[in-house]
């Protein structure tokens, strides 16, 4: 069960591993090996190939593209693992067959055993009570009883119960082969089980790496939907842009999580006083950072505007439409199992009149080789504000 994080984190990193090396990571460990070494040999070559070829991605910066490709090289591995349990637990199921096969074929042969002794018992007996007939009586000479035995053994070493002889020894070869096979299926199936613990193990931390990608993709999904219901009064376009870019995301998300289940508790709702600083509405609480920040960038040449506080109620609106009327629905549903991908309610700065996105000319800020961001970049942290790096127009107070 995947953890749903309440709020983004601007930079979380984490490790996956390529496309490539997870597709030969499948191969290798999908086929059964032959013996427990092989298995490990398998392994450990594909770990040092993976290790050697592995990506770092930052999640919050990624374009979409690379974040499609690391949510996929995740799957991949968790699948890849999954089918090395797999193959490793049939491995095992099959030594153990092996094993209780053996082991019915050595009770079948101790029964034989028994039996072809009983048998071979019963002819020496037969052979023995044969001589003390009256027609031998004339041949059995001066000591009749070592007679009859010497006749029963030379008997059955002529031949009259050499066949159960043969069989008698065919029987202990037999066993011996059938002991040894089911003592080397008890040590592979040992060996085998060892091999599983062990990817079972490697399993869990796929599946950790997994978790970790699926939150960070959660929280910068969450964030950058905000934005862009932010950004619709501003730049439709630009909102559109990031939309569209988070449906593909969601698309990649979506397969890989779990339902949630469990109480659901909605915020207390915040008041908060508002005030109109040149145009853009933002929490009273920062009035004069933001006529500050606005007055330095004009002395500095640059006449900004832009967009500040969001009501939360307007994006509950959305999410009923999108997402669901239920409680669940609108504060606690995944944006990516909205259709299309909503952010919840409350997780924006803009929300607390706490961010704002800047325009100039009636464009927002979209460059970051441009002399208006370089200036923000000097002047906005004097003033309490910071940029998130993935978007040049949006800075808050806690750069999220």
């Amino acid at each position: 069960m995947l953890l749903f994080l309440a709020s983004g984190s601007s930079k979380r990193r984490v490790v996956v591993f390529t496309a490539s090396i997870l597709a030969l990571a499948g191969v290798a460990t999908v086929a059964s090996a032959a013996t427990p070494d092989e298995l490990r040999d398998e392994r450990k070559t594909v770990q040092e190939e993976a290790a050697a070829l592995a990506v770092e991605i930052e999640v919050e910066l990624a374009e979409v593209e690379e974040l499609e490709a690391a949510l996929a090289a995740a799957q991949a591995n968790v699948d890849g693992q999954q089918a090395a349990v797999d193959a490793a637990m049939r491995s095992v199921a099959d030594a153990e067959a092996a094993a209780e096969e053996a082991d019915r074929a050595i009770a079948a042969l101790e029964a034989r055993q028994v039996r072809t002794r009983i048998e071979l018992r019963d002819a020496a007996i037969d052979s023995y009570v044969s001589f003390q007939s009256v027609n031998h009586l004339d041949v059995l000479g001066d000591d009749p009883w070592k007679s009859s035995r010497a006749e029963t053994l030379a008997d059955i070493g002529a031949g009259n119960s050499f066949d159960v002889l043969d069989e008698l020894r065919t029987i202990v070869a037999e066993l011996e082969l059938q002991r040894e096979v089911a003592q080397q299926a008890r040590t592979d199936a040992a060996a085998y089980r060892d091999a599983m613990e062990d990817r079972l193990k490697e399993l869990a931390a796929a599946r950790g790496l997994e978790e970790t990608l699926l939150l960070a993709a959660l929280a910068r999904q969450e964030r950058r939907l905000g934005e862009a219901a932010a950004l619709s009064q501003l730049e439709a376009s630009l909102a559109d842009e990031i939309r569209v870019e988070e449906q593909r995301i969601a698309d990649a998300i979506a397969s890989r999580l779990p339902p949630r289940s469990g109480s659901v508790t909605i915020p207390d709702g915040v008041d908060i006083e508002l005030v109109t600083v040149n145009g853009i509405v933002v929490n009273a609480q920062v009035e004069d950072n933001v006529r500050g920040l606005l007055a330095a960038m004009s002395a500095r040449g640059f006449d900004l505007s832009g967009g500040g506080y969001r009501s939360v109620d307007s994006q509950i609106r959305l999410r009923r439409a999108n997402c669901g009327t239920s409680d669940y629905a609108i504060w606690e549903m995944p944006a990516s199992q909205c259709r299309p991908p909503t952010a919840r309610p409350g997780l924006s700065q803009h929300e607390l009149g706490l961010a704002i996105d800047f325009t100039i000319d009636g464009r927002v800020i979209r460059c970051r080789d441009c002399g208006v961001f370089r200036a923000l970049s000097e002047v906005a942290p004097e003033f309490g504000f910071l940029n998130l790096p993935s978007e040049p127009w949006h800075w808050s107070t806690t750069g999220g």
